[in-house]
């Protein structure tokens, strides 16, 4: 059975040496990326940040499927055509810069994607849609969807509906408490999404593409649920094998050489 290489993008955070005048950057990843995506069959290969726009479409030929992941900073409101409010945080424009190339030209090529928390985000700026900036500035009544101490690398939980679409096909109806650790949404969707799952307070959850083989955004993260099996980790486990399988077949269709199991 043909196992599916799976592009994940990584964090770039910048550090400090004492042995350097300035800081340098550094990719990271939570290794639960790389255990969910083996778990279901993938060969997981990471993505640094780069900065020519033509490396970062040259590097789509060498995956089957990607994962844009999550991370610390925001998107710039900038590239999705409005003014910086006081409460958005810090962005980093070369990683941003990067995976919306990478969006935008997986998108036009019909390759499988799967975008989590601020990769969901990027997913629909990359098809021109916007984002709410700060939920608890700009939404009324929200739901509580940061921990208590955002110090902590902890989640806090909330219930979501999920609506018919390609992901109640894949996980079913539900109901479903996931993990949130965000303080941005999706706001205007980007052209060829639609809504997919949502909670309460009207915070979009989930998006999907209408037209292409397997694009799915969701604003929480399921990897964590997958790898370390806690919550609704079968659910998750199913956004997996559904990734790899769609993978799979995109790898079929292309012709591509990949790795198969003995």
């Amino acid at each position: 059975m043909i196992r599916p290489r799976i592009g994940i993008t990584c964090d770039l955070n910048q550090r400090e040496f004492p042995e350097e005048p300035v800081e340098r950057d550094r990719h990271t990843l939570m290794d639960a990326y790389v255990l969910a995506i083996t778990k279901a069959g993938g060969i997981p290969i990471l993505l640094p940040s780069l900065e020519d726009e033509s490396d970062a479409l040259a590097l789509i030929d060498v995956f089957d499927a990607l994962v844009i992941s999550g991370g610390g900073h925001d998107i710039d409101p900038e590239l999705f055509g409005e003014r910086r409010i006081p409460e958005c945080g810090p962005a980093n424009d070369k990683r941003a810069n990067f995976e919306l190339s990478l969006c935008r030209g997986a998108l036009s090529r019909d390759v499988p994607i799967l975008g989590i928390c601020g990769g969901m985000q990027a997913v629909n700026v990359a098809a021109g849609g916007t984002l709410v900036q700060d939920i608890v500035a700009q939404l009324e009544e929200p739901l509580s969807h940061v921990p208590i101490d955002p110090k902590k690398e902890t989640y806090t939980y909330h219930p979501i509906e999920v609506l018919s679409s390609a992901l109640e096909a894949t996980i079913g109806s539900g109901p479903y408490n996931v993990n949130s650790h965000h303080h941005q949404s999706v706001k205007e969707l980007g052209s060829g999404m639609r809504i997919t799952a949502k909670t309460t307070d009207g915070v979009i959850e989930a998006i999907e593409c209408t037209s292409c083989r397997f694009v799915l955004g969701v604003q929480w993260h399921p990897e964590s649920m997958s790898a370390y099996g806690y919550g609704d980790s079968e659910a998750s486990d199913h956004i997996f094998a559904r990734l790899i399988d769609e993978a799979r077949e995109f790898a079929q269709d292309s012709g591509a050489r990949r790795f198969e199991l003995a």
